[in-house]
């Protein structure tokens, strides 16, 4: 009881704050329209010792960014859905895999269709999808992400630990 009055009471004070910020700032703020603007006479009546400042030109503008590639806009794409729309999030990382599958960004949306569809509560395939990941990337930056999501480790080459060679 007497917590939630104090969050009450500093809320309340939150908020006037507010408020009385918005009315100083207003207050201090001059429109355009009062601003005053100086007449030809009166600045010929400045004194000549006042030194002006030079107008600068206006900066050359900034050419526009080259369009993505549809490579990337692929994977931004599978990044915007994979928890928001994650059946379409899947649907586009197949896609992404047949469509250019010795992209750079394949690790990553190979990883991002396991999220998938972890995230469509398909643990079996994201288990199958997991196993596949390890195939194709088996250096990949995603492993030990993969790992934690689906249980799956990733598989030594070769049957068994490595040996150490006989004395």
């Amino acid at each position: 009881m007497r917590r939630s009055r104090a969050i009450v009471v500093f809320a309340l004070a939150l908020l006037g704050g507010m408020i009385a910020l918005g009315v100083w700032l207003r207050g201090t703020r001059r429109s355009v329209a009062e601003t005053p603007v100086p007449d030809a006479t009166a600045t010929a009546a400045l004194p000549a010792s006042r030194p002006t400042t030079p107008i600068r030109p206006a900066p050359p503008p900034v050419p526009p960014a080259p369009p993505p590639a549809p490579e990337e806009e692929l994977l931004v794409a599978i990044r915007a859905q994979v928890r928001s729309a994650p059946g379409q999030a899947e649907s586009l990382a197949r896609q992404a895999r047949a469509r250019f599958p010795a992209s750079p960004h394949a690790d990553e949306w190979d990883a991002l269709l396991v999220d998938a569809l972890v995230n469509q509560e398909r643990i079996g395939a994201a288990r199958s999808e997991t196993y596949y990941y390890y195939d194709h990337h088996p250096d990949g930056a995603f492993a030990a992400h993969l790992f934690a999501l689906t249980g799956v480790h990733p598989t030594s080459v070769g049957p068994g630990p490595p040996r150490r060679p006989a004395r």
